[in-house]
């Protein structure tokens, strides 16, 4: 009964698979252009599984305040310091060495499906379907492991060198491997040196450790397995002596490596334009001044036009490479420019490696100022796109910025800079995310020093704080050009920044933050100066939660204690205020406490800042804090105490000046009867400011008058 049923089912299906095909057969674009019905389809064009994406992309371009990807896309939390973002970036590279550490240490975890019935025979799994070699466990490798060349030729494709090694005395060494393997691993040996290289998996390791300058020394292992392995070929292949050349010059043997090019030529062995690269390197190890070595040079270069080899670009960068490394002097700039001007004859372009290089022996920090940057960007603007050759090409673009900052001191080549590493690709040549900081570290030095105000206020919201997050220094700059431009809006937006930078803890950048709001703070208008004044009592609250976090912990390092400056900064812009029950008068009383509780480093730069606030306190009934101001400054030896003890007494006991000198002159025991605890405190302080001695009943007063203050306290609050 089912027979009926399923023969149409099965015609079905075959009648719709015929119909699929002819389908397909009929959407297949011709290979030429030409039909027979009159119709030209145009040719297939080749796409890559990304070019939907990237055509997308281009439609909506970057957006600078956005995200680094590696970043979650969450306000929470995108890092906004360089410490979170480098502790973000670590933090998911140390989980994915922890999955290749159990890859590695438990590879039998990986070889079989462990959810496959009991019954079912266990299959071979690798992984994932198909097999993804980066993914894999790598092989391991003993003195009992049976291998074969295949296993070697496995080792030198992947650079695992120790396992090449091992691999290689498994096979009994340099008599048990064929030639053609022997100068396969003599190469990856030259390369390392017969060091293991570092892991390039571990891509945000590398990017945010601190770059160090190259170690120009001989660190060739002499006598090492390197050595062995030419030694015991026979015949020496040309391919033998290009990478023993090469290894020897890339690790600073000079003069062995140079032995051996002699010897090659001298018996004929054709040696390929790379050895002469490597050579061009280190010929400043073969002689001794500058043009002796000059000399050498040149005659390398003539020894490859004997020998018929054409030049490239790394010839060319390899030979500035060597000029910039011999220090400064027009011999040196006069023999690269005309090194340059042959290699254009024949028709070499210059890289970035070469530009990079001529900017190090032009524009050096304490040289002449040559501008020789503006020919450099003629060039490369010219061309559609910059493709990097060599790794040092990532230098140059950091370095231009630095003589644009530095040398030049010059605004618009900064922009042009930079919007030549925005044109197209170009961005990929910025180099590492330590590159990337100094990079815009200088551009955005350069731009506060020398740009317009309203296009580096422009570039800072462009760039901070996702792409750059600005160091120290550059805040320091920053605060600069805001105080200069009078920016009280965006100076007491400077202080959450610092807050969430990280540098809030930085006492000397505080200080310039609170001295530029001082600066400015008379120009602006009431809102700004309500902002300001919050974000001065915010400066002074987070300081003592930091004292507080820091007394709790118990630190071994000594404590970094907000300058006075800073202390009576804060008290001029927090008391500017009529309005008694103003919060600012409360940052005004811990300030002072602070400052008479020796809390502080050093005295006011200003008195004239504490008279003000003394007399503008005693004005609006603040007694106790009006007492304050005039003790400290009469403590403190300022000859500001005497007048400002005279203004503020006539304020609080509301008598014209004669009559309080009248006053004074009197004897303190007939004051302490008639004048109020805070008056009798001012009267003390003017007598400390007039005679350099406390009055004769002051310690035995002491206590009434500590008294007394707190007293005032409690009728002002």
């Amino acid at each position: 009964m089912y027979t009926n049923l399923i023969v149409p089912r099965q015609w079905t299906r075959l009648s719709s698979l015929c119909r699929s095909l002819t389908t397909i057969e009929g959407q297949t674009l011709p290979h030429t252009t030409k039909s027979t019905d009159g119709i030209s389809p145009p040719p297939r064009i080749p796409r890559g599984p990304t070019d939907i994406l990237q055509a997308l992309a281009a439609t909506v371009g970057p957006d600078p305040t956005a995200a680094h990807y590696k970043y979650h896309d969450d306000p929470y939390l995108i890092p906004l310091s360089n410490y979170r973002k480098r502790a973000y970036a670590l933090s998911a590279e140390a989980g994915r060495k922890a999955a290749a550490w159990v890859r590695d240490e438990h590879a039998e975890l990986f070889t079989t499906r462990e959810w496959d019935p009991p019954g079912k025979m266990k299959t071979p799994y690798f992984n994932a379907d198909p097999r993804i070699e980066a993914f894999a466990p790598k092989p391991i490798y003993n003195d009992e492991s049976k291998v074969t060349e295949e296993d070697l030729k496995y080792t030198i494709t992947n650079a695992l060198l120790e396992d090449s090694v091992k691999i290689f005395q498994l096979l009994g060494g340099t008599q048990g491997v064929s030639d053609e393997l022997k100068i396969a691993f003599l190469q990856l040996l030259c390369f390392y040196n017969e060091k293991e290289p570092d892991s390039m998996e571990w891509l945000e390791e590398r990017w945010f450790s601190t770059n160090t300058r190259e170690r120009q020394a001989t660190t060739w292992k002499i006598g090492g397995l390197a050595d062995k392995i030419f030694e015991s070929l026979d015949p020496k292949t040309p391919e033998a002596y290009c990478a023993i050349i090469q290894g020897m010059a890339k690790y600073y043997q000079a003069e062995r490596a140079h032995m051996l090019s002699q010897e090659a030529i001298e018996k004929g062995i054709p040696l390929s334009s790379s050895v002469y690269n490597s050579l061009l390197g280190c010929v400043g190890f073969l002689k001794e001044g500058t043009q002796l070595r000059i000399d050498a040079l040149k005659s390398l270069l003539q020894q490859m036009n004997e020998q018929g080899i054409t030049p490239e670009p790394e010839t060319l960068s390899s030979s500035l490479r060597s000029l910039a490394a011999w220090g400064g002097g027009r011999a040196l700039q006069h023999t690269a420019l005309q090194v340059l001007a042959e290699f254009t004859q024949l028709g070499i372009q210059p890289g970035l490696s070469a530009y990079y290089y001529l900017l190090c022996l032009f524009c050096k920090e304490r040289g002449p100022r040559i501008d020789i940057l503006t020919g450099i960007l003629n060039d490369l603007e010219k061309r559609d796109n910059l493709t990097a050759m060599e790794p040092t090409d990532t230098n140059f673009f950091i370095t231009a910025m630095g003589v644009c900052s530095d040398h030049l001191q010059d605004i618009k080549l900064a922009e042009r800079l930079h919007a030549l590493l925005m044109k197209g690709e170009n961005y990929k040549l910025v180099g590492d995310a330590y590159k990337e900081s100094i990079y815009y570290r200088h551009f955005v030095t350069v731009a506060c020093r020398h740009a317009p105000f309203e296009r580096t206020t422009e570039l800072l919201d462009t760039l901070i704080p996702n792409v750059y997050v600005p160091e120290p220094s550059v805040m320091e700059e920053i605060i600069k050009t805001l105080e200069v431009a009078g920016a009280g809006d965006r100076l007491a937006q400077a202080w959450s920044q610092l807050v969430v930078f990280g540098h809030a803890k930085r006492v000397k950048l505080v200080d310039k933050l609170l001295a530029a709001m001082c600066n400015c703070y008379q120009y602006q208008d009431e809102e700004v100066k309500a902002k300001m004044r919050t974000a001065a009592a915010d400066v002074l609250k987070y300081s003592q939660l930091a004292e507080t976090r820091e007394d709790a912990q118990e630190l071994r390092t000594p404590k970094q204690k907000m300058s006075a400056t800073s202390l009576s900064n804060i008290i001029q812009l927090c008391s500017d205020t009529q309005d008694k029950a103003d919060p600012g008068w409360e940052s005004v009383v811990v300030a002072l406490q602070k400052l008479r509780g020796a809390e502080a480093v050093g005295v006011p730069s200003d008195p004239l800042v504490l008279a003000d606030v003394a007399r503008r306190a005693a004005s609006v009934g603040k007694a106790g804090i009006a007492t304050v101001s005039v003790s400290y400054l009469a403590e403190c030896g300022f000859e500001e105490a005497a007048a400002t003890s005279v203004d503020v007494l006539c304020t609080m006991l509301n008598r014209p000046a004669e009559e309080v000198h009248e006053l004074l002159k009197g004897d303190r025991s007939a004051l302490a009867n008639t004048l109020h605890p805070s008056a009798l405190s001012i009267a003390d302080a003017y007598h400390l400011a007039k005679t350099g001695a406390p009055a004769p009943d002051r310690e035995s007063d002491s206590s009434t008058s500590s008294e007394s203050d707190s007293e005032s306290s409690d009728d002002d609050k």
